[in-house]
């Protein structure tokens, strides 16, 4: 049976995405008539023609990886309750990993999906972003300089494990917001006094 906490984040998502396409394409018709709007498709089409196969491979590599590593391996290593030890892990574990978003982002996901907490997996993407060493060696020396990326990735080395904890933090609290929602909409009476459900 299909988990209705889940169903009405998926559903959120959706309606968020399709009101900002909408809006888009609004904007995009008024301000250039059905010119704007066909080149801005056209364009639509041009990306998807570059990134189709990537995000293909890294679909299959995500749901590879969530077949192949153990669940209980992630469980203990970055679960929810490994604290401060699975956020350093998942913090500096991005020290590592290399590839675009079109390969990071499914495996990611799928390493969410087979135990890890919110608060390692935040750190993880932080560390990931900010002190991948193939972004450090490949990209930002060579464009902007030895003591300029260096100084940058030093000031970031805090940054992940913070990002890990505050954003754990903040997720909790927000969950537990949109469950009394939740409860609230499912028992009309809930916030009631028990002797008004006479009436």
């Amino acid at each position: 049976m299909e988990n209705p906490k889940k169903s009405k984040k998926v559903d959120i998502t959706f309606i968020i995405l399709t009101a900002l396409l909408l809006a888009a394409f609004l904007f995009a018709t008024l301000k250039g008539g059905w010119t704007l709007t066909a080149s801005g498709l056209i364009k639509t089409g041009h990306t998807v023609q570059k990134v189709w196969l990537r995000l293909l491979l890294g679909f299959i590599l995500g749901g590879l990886i969530q077949e192949l590593i153990p669940k209980n391996m992630i469980s203990k290593w970055l679960g929810p309750e490994s604290g401060l030890k699975g956020i350093l892990i998942a913090s500096y574990a991005g020290i590592f990993l290399s590839g675009g978003p079109y390969m990071m982002l499914p495996v990611f996901v799928s390493i969410y999906r087979a135990g890890a907490g919110v608060g390692p997996l935040m750190a993880l993407l932080s560390g990931r972003g900010l002190l991948s060493l193939q972004l450090l060696l490949v990209w930002q020396i060579p464009f902007l300089g030895v003591e300029l990326s260096v100084s940058r990735y030093l000031a970031c080395i805090i940054v992940p494990p913070v990002a890990g904890l505050a954003g754990n933090a903040i997720y909790k609290l927000l969950d537990r917001s949109a469950n009394r929602d939740l409860e609230g909409r499912q028992d009309p009476h809930a916030a009631r006094h028990p002797e008004d459900k006479a009436f």
